[in-house]
């Protein structure tokens, strides 16, 4: 929505909106001219608005939803940002970075490598780069740049030249109720916007479930793994998962005609993106960073770079699950995402759920505590909160000893922590 708000800046429209509480978002955007409120409050709505755009999130039991009522009842379009971002990508040549992780920091790269390029590419990313000044990045030259979520079925609203993927896994199995082969058809159901005879598909080879979704298409694949990284990558931000990532943005920004050193000197001069495994400073005697991870194999990937860069170093991690049915669905996959590599110390926040989305489910973070009792990974002590503050205290005490302190989730946590360390 960020992304949209700038973009309709930058193009005469009047814009306003509401979110729930106010943030660094929502300030800037005040400050650039956007007249916000905050809560659901339909008075304050502008008397002279002619269109409105929407968030999946908006449902009947949303905080927001009185706002579209009275919208509807005023006879105002409502479109959903998907279908309006979707008008964008047919007035631009369009990159479209889909998969069930790494799509924000793909997305910047590729946008960050165009930048450097010279090519000035618009940019519609999830995170923030403060190098852009955290600001949605809008361009003057022909290309879109923006991540696809399979959420809603958004990306089917896409019209790509170029479309990546990164990885398909089950996520979403609240909206995807069929499971695996649904997210598959639905990942093939995006890949059918591409132009017929020049489309292109940048794609990690190794994932049965994108080989699925790709048969038949005539498309122009270009397939890489971890046998095909991209030749000389040094990168700020760890992991193998991000030398994958840098690897398909190489690849888009090759297809487009940057030359490899152009490619590797930008690359290497990334700076990752806000709320993935971003240093955030001194949290009392612990060095504090802070990642977006909230589905098993974002875990397993983030505590993998963690593990590479902290080799010798006492680490937390705290862990607050997002969103009820998620946690439910995949319990035994998060009680196995800390083996692999597991920190010193485990502590489990209460689950977080969307207020207004509250969910009628019996699991809690101390179900997940129970599956990874199961196997208990050797050297990892687990701690269990049942409030937020409870949470605190078991932060405050693991932050008092020197060592890295990692803060994990979706939801609020990196808001929490930054609370308790002021």
């Amino acid at each position: 929505m960020l992304c949209l708000a700038d973009w309709a800046l930058a193009h005469g429209y009047t814009v306003s909106g509401s979110d729930g509480v106010s943030s660094p978002a929502t300030e800037r955007l005040a400050a650039d001219g956007v007249k916000v409120h905050y809560g659901s409050d339909p008075a304050a709505i502008p008397s002279d608005v002619t269109e409105a755009v929407i968030t999946s999130a908006i449902t009947p039991g949303s905080p927001s939803y009185a706002e579209l009522e009275e919208l509807e009842r005023r006879g105002i379009p409502i479109t959903k940002r998907a279908v309006w971002t979707g008008k964008i990508t047919r007035q631009m040549r369009t990159i479209a970075v889909s998969g069930t992780h790494g799509k924000t920091t793909t997305t910047a790269m590729i946008g960050w490598i165009l930048d450097k390029a010279g090519l000035d590419p618009t940019v519609f990313v999830g995170g923030s780069l403060a190098a852009w000044g955290e600001r949605t990045r809008l361009g003057k030259g022909p290309w879109l740049v923006l991540e696809a979520d399979e959420f809603d079925r958004s990306f089917h609203q896409f019209k790509p030249e170029i479309a990546v993927i990164l990885n398909i896994e089950a996520d979403h199995l609240d909206y995807y109720t069929k499971g695996l082969p649904e997210i598959v058809h639905s990942f093939r159901r995006f890949l059918r916007n591409l132009p017929h005879r020049t489309g292109m598909v940048v794609a990690y080879g190794k994932d049965k479930q994108i080989r699925m979704a790709s048969k038949g298409f005539a498309y122009k694949f270009r397939w890489y793994d971890e046998t095909t990284l991209w030749p000389g990558l040094t990168l700020s931000v760890p992991g193998t998962h991000n030398l994958l990532n840098a690897t398909a943005a190489a690849r888009v920004a090759h297809e487009l005609g940057v030359d490899a050193e152009t490619i590797k000197e930008a690359l290497a001069t990334f700076p990752g993106v806000g709320r993935r495994f971003e240093s955030c400073g001194q949290f009392d005697k612990a060095e504090w960073y802070d990642d977006y991870a909230h589905h098993p194999t974002e875990i397993k990937a983030t505590l993998q770079a963690l593990a590479a860069r902290f080799p010798n170093q006492p680490t937390t991690v705290v862990f607050q699950p997002h969103q009820k049915a998620r946690t439910q669905h995949l319990l035994a996959e998060f009680g196995r995402a800390f083996d692999q590599y597991p920190p010193t110390r485990l502590i489990l926040a209460p689950i977080y759920e969307v207020p207004g989305r509250e969910e009628p489910l019996t699991v809690t973070s101390g179900s997940i505590a129970e599956q990874i009792a199961l196997k208990a990974p050797a050297g990892m002590e687990v701690q269990v909160a049942a409030t937020n503050e409870e949470l605190q205290k078991l932060v405050e005490a693991a932050a008092s000893q020197p060592g890295i302190l990692l803060t994990m989730g979706a939801g609020t946590i990196r808001k929490l922590a930054e609370g308790w360390r002021s």
